[in-house]
């Protein structure tokens, strides 16, 4: 008979189940960690995208004025004004694409 391992068989399944129980704790922090990590930059993504569309006026244009609904003022960095990328032309009302 050989006794190599004299540890009984109830002590080896309760310390691979510690491990396995350390294991999936672990993994647990981090997949929270992750899901942490992403939520701040969901929310950071928001403030920022608020703060650049609070440095615009924005007002809807009636289309019975005669004007377009896109109309945006203030600091227009883009190069396009009024759904245009021709600046003179589009504010003047020049240069729009007429309908059939």
């Amino acid at each position: 008979m050989n006794n190599e391992n004299t540890t009984p068989l109830a002590s080896e399944m309760y310390e691979d189940l510690k491990r396995a129980n350390k294991f999936k704790e672990k993994l647990i922090y981090i997949l929270l960690g992750a899901i942490g990590v992403l939520i701040i930059a969901l929310a950071a993504t928001n403030i920022y995208h608020i703060h650049q569309w609070s440095q615009f006026d924005t007002y809807v244009v009636d289309s019975g004025d005669g004007g377009n609904a896109n109309l945006v003022q203030g600091d227009n960095t883009g190069g396009i004004y009024n759904g245009s990328d021709r600046g003179e032309g589009a504010q003047e009302g020049q240069g729009q694409v007429q309908g059939d």
